[in-house]
């Protein structure tokens, strides 16, 4: 059931519908323009084939959100990313190094010279972990002069969650356009008509009472996946959490009161018996909590993993669906029983 006014973006057929067609082109352009700003102008988009073909029989099939290249020569990825899949940031690596790849041609007249490729990605999750960010601009640079070492690989990841700007507060159309990605399926309307024709073309566009009764259909498909996986997600990062949390204190428990024995005895014998148990045994504890704890979230994630892909096969999602989901090949899928 439909109950936003708005596509929301982050289902598979939404940003396709919204960014991924040739009706909606400009759309794109202005958002790759604003992300690019200062660095390259697109004036025209070509869509390419999403579907790059194996070079191998057991080569992976590639499939992109969308694909295009620009008019001077640039090739754009572009996807929405809800959550952190595993090996998130080495598919990213993937995607791009296969596209540069596709670039060679034979023939001795081919002298490795590229095309710049970009894959950006809008995402609801910090890829680093560490500082929260609202962008992350990553390329080949030297690691001691941080010198651009080349141009022609780039991935830039933008945190929808790290917008905190008010709506009012947006003053830029990069803000702007990031400010209504990230609360579409909240709006009532779309803002900035006053500022732009654009955003008038594109409230018309994003509204769900435009589609056709065959576009609704697939929309509404697309959206009950979206929930499905997102639930499935959320359902086994949970129990993965807690069942990581309680078998890392167990070990560590245990690990710690052999470790602070050990070390109590040692110790113990330097500086007197007594003090040395009290220390040894306090100092093993914390150390051996920690590590517990480590080796425990490590299993944990783990067997979150696996709870992951057998919750999604439980839902009947096809193997594809979940590959994308967990990052995990077909085969791995299909090793995984309940």
């Amino acid at each position: 059931m439909i109950s936003a006014r708005f596509i929301n973006p982050h289902t598979d057929f939404g940003f396709k519908y919204l960014f991924g067609r040739e009706e909606t082109k400009g759309f794109l352009i202005s958002l790759l323009n604003e992300i690019l700003k200062g660095e390259r102008q697109i004036k025209e988009l070509e869509f390419m084939d999403k579907e790059r073909v194996p070079r191998s029989y057991d080569d992976r099939t590639i499939l992109y959100d969308v694909l295009c290249r620009s008019d001077s020569g640039e090739e754009f990825i572009v996807e929405m990313q809800r959550k952190d899949e595993g090996n998130f940031k080495d598919r990213c690596i993937y995607y791009e190094s296969s596209l540069i790849a596709t670039q060679g041609e034979q023939g001795r007249d081919w002298n490795f010279r590229l095309i710049p490729v970009y894959i950006i990605v809008l995402m609801e999750f910090n890829v680093s972990r560490n500082e929260k960010l609202l962008r992350r601009d990553v390329g080949l640079m030297d690691m001691k002069t941080n010198e651009l070492f080349s141009d022609k690989f780039r991935m830039i990841f933008i945190d929808l969650n790290a917008m905190d700007k008010l709506e009012e507060e947006c003053d830029t159309n990069f803000e702007r356009w990031i400010y209504i990605l990230k609360n579409m399926d909240r709006l009532k309307e779309i803002p900035y008509k006053e500022v732009s024709d654009m955003w008038a073309d594109f409230e018309v566009v994003a509204d769900v009472g435009s589609m056709s009764r065959a576009e609704r259909r697939d929309y509404e498909s697309s959206l009950n996946s979206y929930r499905v996986l997102l639930s499935a997600f959320e359902k086994t990062a949970e129990e993965g959490w807690e069942k990581g949390l309680t078998e890392g204190r167990a070990q560590g428990l245990t690990e710690g009161r052999a470790q602070g024995l050990t070390e109590g005895r040692a110790q113990g014998l330097v500086e007197g018996r007594a003090e040395g148990r009290a220390e040894g045994r306090a100092e093993g504890r914390v150390e051996g909590r920690a590590e517990g704890r480590a080796e425990g979230m490590t299993e944990g994630k783990r067997v979150e993993l696996v709870r992951m892909v057998l919750n999604m096969k439980a839902l009947g999602l096809d193997e594809d669906a979940i590959s994308k989901v967990s990052g995990l090949s077909v085969a791995e899928i299909n090793e995984i029983k309940p």
